[in-house]
């Protein structure tokens, strides 16, 4: 036998939930409507010993088994505990605890305390909450329990159901037992009764419940234990690809809506009718992502050249040329003044050059960073015989810093000789009147020009027209081009700016002059360090078909909707709406029908069709058919496809002519296309 349980009902409101009027009529008639077998009462960190006996004895004449328990805020989540009618007294001292140990309202329980203060704590089933923000793994102190996982709807319970190492899932409500709430998902009749859980067991009693439910072969949300079936407003239909079809008007967009009810809206991706008419929008926003994804690829490509020219940029604004013509200028004049001196001085002091003290930035970072290995002791422990390993490093540490000290005795012996050289320059100077000759630091010039040269080498080299990505999608083709800019307007309107650039920018970039465009570009209002390599190139993203022509309009209409597909991968649930818009029958056929398939591997997925081609050549697992019953009711039949027959819940009926009619406008209709065909055959 199969019994039907929900195990987290509330029926009295706490410090933890918000208020609500308990209806025992509400009760009686959700457990009626559902044909519940047994239910748990589990108010939040409460137990009403008065309410629970109230309840029990008020649903012994459905027949329908009441359990006691309580959802606990214990640690950093949540938790539904359900005992034997037994443990009555054990409950409700366990709730005079919390009442007086956590008055307050964001208090949790710990562990210990739960296990302290709880008599027979381990003979309950535990129902720890999967999929939301407040789940709990099954703490250590409790492994030994009975555990299953506790899910909001039946995607979820067959999802986890398949998956080895899970616990078992089950199923709940989470209802207010009240007429009136806030929240109607939580006291609507007909949504909750989506919410129960089958049992294999042939009576209600605690044990057999116990001793089932953390078993998954004995576990389901329908009444014949199969776990790729779900139900919606009662109908059951398949976790896989299910085609909804009937005349317009029949209620097949209504069963959408009946469908979006059950679930959350983070749940479900919705391609709904007619909208192909955002096809535009969605390329533009598909190429956007897709151009970000190539230029990432090519900044990486020359990530390191791209870092030497940003530190130029950062560099001191030392203008090179005119530091060089100074030191010309003054040594004109220096010796000028030599040669008129008469002082013999002027041959040796006057003439002495400085020392060249040479920077250790480089040697300084390299031992900071030997430095910080040595001393990660989480990086040796990832490694086989660390300390061996870490003896070559401590080694090349001390020969660094032995390198060091020698170098940093040098640099500042030298130091110390170059202001002793230019005190003397000073004093004879001031004696022979030859005037100083400026500064300037050839290695550091030289430097400069060779770093210029260089980065004006790699932007002519790289400043090219290039196809950095190329994709091929479902028979399109996706490509992502660079392309030097070829004008100021170009230039402009790629970085949305309203600036001059012409002369200063676009001209030195048009003649391969970049130290000058750099220069330049670094003064400028909207310069964006950040963005410099979007400096050199700008990008375009391309739609080709087959043929490697540009794709019309309809054909992106079929581009956008495959891409939507492919988006759609990552919601559990899909509803697609008369999706054969502006589609040719060979593209519904060739690429849409393998992509809708295709689908299924990932998500549970609605199409609603009124096209033939589609509509006959999708296969779904389930076929589901709507149809007017009066003037604003609907009638749902839903079966297996391959079964041949479909069920309104009340009788079977054979689905070849529901099906015809709805593809075909009938049977006489399919039998006239027929005979035009053969009339063009013959």
């Amino acid at each position: 036998m199969v019994k039907r349980i929900d195990f987290h009902i509330h029926t009295v409101s706490s410090k933890k939930d918000y208020d609500f009027e308990f209806s025992l009529e509400w009760l009686r008639s959700y457990v009626s409507k559902a044909n519940l077998d047994a239910i748990a009462i589990t108010n939040h960190d409460l137990f009403d010993k008065e309410n629970y006996l109230e309840v029990k004895r008020s649903l012994e004449e459905l027949n329908c088994e009441v359990y006691p328990g309580m959802e606990l805020s214990l640690e950093s989540g949540h938790v539904n505990i359900v005992f034997d009618t037994t443990e009555l007294e054990n409950l409700s001292s366990f709730s005079s605890w919390i009442e007086r140990n956590k008055p307050d309202p964001d208090s949790v329980i710990s562990v210990a305390e739960f296990t302290g203060n709880m008599e027979n704590w381990s003979d309950g089933i535990y129902i720890f909450e999967l999929g939301k923000s407040n789940s709990l793994n099954v703490p250590e102190e409790l492994k030994n329990v009975i555990a299953v996982g506790g899910v909001s709807n039946q995607l979820k319970f067959q999802s986890i159901l398949l998956k080895d190492g899970e616990l078992a899932p089950v199923l709940f409500s989470d209802a207010h037992a009240t007429k009136k709430d806030s929240d109607n998902q939580r006291n609507d009749i007909d949504l909750l009764k989506q919410k129960n859980t089958f049992l294999q067991i042939d009576n209600c009693s605690f044990e057999e419940i116990k001793n089932c439910i953390s078993d998954k072969e004995k576990t389901a949300v329908n009444s014949d234990l199969l776990s790729d079936v779900i139900e919606v407003d009662g109908h059951r239909v398949s976790t896989g690809l299910n085609l909804i079809v009937g005349k317009r008007g029949t209620g097949k967009t209504y069963f959408l809506k009946k469908i979006k009810q059950e679930y959350s809206s983070d749940e479900v991706y919705e391609i709904a009718q007619f909208e192909t008419s955002k096809s535009e929008e969605f390329i533009k926003k598909y190429q956007k992502k897709q151009s970000s994804k190539a230029f990432k690829i090519w900044k990486n490509k020359y990530l390191t050249q791209f870092e030497a020219i940003q530190k130029y940029l950062n560099s001191s604004e030392d203008n090179l040329m005119e530091n060089i013509s100074n030191y010309l200028d003054t040594l004109k004049v220096f010796a000028k003044d030599t040669a008129n001196s008469k002082s013999s001085s002027k041959y040796k002091l006057t003439k002495e050059a400085a020392f060249e003290v040479v920077h250790m930035d480089s040697l300084t970072k390299y031992l900071k960073s030997l430095q910080e290995i040595i001393l990660d002791d989480e990086f040796w422990n990832y490694l086989s015989e660390p300390e061996r390993k870490k003896k070559v490093f401590i080694e090349s540490y001390k020969e660094l810093k032995a390198i060091y000290m020698k170098n940093a005795k040098e640099a500042d012996l030298k130091n110390r000789v170059n202001e002793i050289i230019e005190d003397v320059k000073s004093i004879s100077r001031s004696r022979t009147g030859i005037s100083k000759v400026e500064d300037i630091d050839f290695t550091s010039a030289m430097q400069k020009v060779k770093t210029e040269e260089a980065i004006n080498s790699f932007l002519e080299e790289i400043i090219k027209e290039e196809v950095i990505k190329s994709k091929i999608l479902h028979g399109y083709k996706i490509v992502v081009k660079a392309s030097p800019y070829d004008s100021a307007n170009q230039f402009r309107k790629f970085h949305s700016i309203n600036e001059a650039v012409d002369e200063e920018l676009i001209k030195p970039y048009k003649n391969k002059d970049f130290i000058t465009f750099l220069s330049n570009l670094k003064h400028k209002g909207f310069y964006n360090p950040s963005n410099l390599e979007e400096y050199f190139m700008h990008l375009e993203v391309n739609l080709l078909d087959s043929y490697d022509t540009p794709a019309s309009g309809g054909q992106a209409v079929g581009f956008a909707l495959i891409l939507r597909l492919e988006e759609a991968k990552e919601k559990p649930l899909i509803l697609i709406d008369e999706p054969e818009a502006s589609l040719d029958n060979d593209y519904l056929k060739n690429e849409l029908i393998t992509a809708i398939r295709n689908l299924k591997k990932y998500s549970t997925v609605f199409v609603i069709t009124h096209n033939s081609t589609l509509g006959t050549l999708l296969e779904p697992d389930y076929l589901i058919v709507t149809q007017k019953n009066g003037d604003s009711d609907y009638q749902v039949l839903t079966g297996a496809y391959s079964s041949k027959t479909i069920s309104n819940n009340t009788e079977k009926l054979d689905s070849y002519d529901l099906f015809v009619e709805a593809m075909e406008a009938g049977i006489e209709t399919y039998n006239e296309k027929g005979e035009v065909y053969d009339f063009f055959e013959n």
